[in-house]
């Protein structure tokens, strides 16, 4: 009784470990699909920008519009 007792204690250890791994994995994924979001906007953002500077350069009027202003970043650790 006591090596099934080892067994299953180890066993439920190793799975709470794997639980804790696909967290942590989980976690990783999403700030990395958050950053590439971030970074989609960012360029549409500068993109939609350029398209409506040019269009006004084509048409002869001055463009006045300042460039989409970068974000403040976090401090980095």
């Amino acid at each position: 009784m006591l090596l099934s007792d080892w067994y299953l204690e180890r066993r439920e250890k190793r799975v709470q470990i794997a639980k804790a791994e696909g967290i942590a994995e989980g976690i990783a994924e999403g700030i990395a699909e958050g950053i590439a979001e971030g970074e989609a906007k960012v360029y549409r953002e500068i993109a939609e920008w350029d398209r409506r500077r040019r269009e006004a350069e084509a048409r002869g009027e001055k463009f006045t519009e300042p460039p989409p202003a970068p974000s403040e970043k976090p401090s980095e650790k």
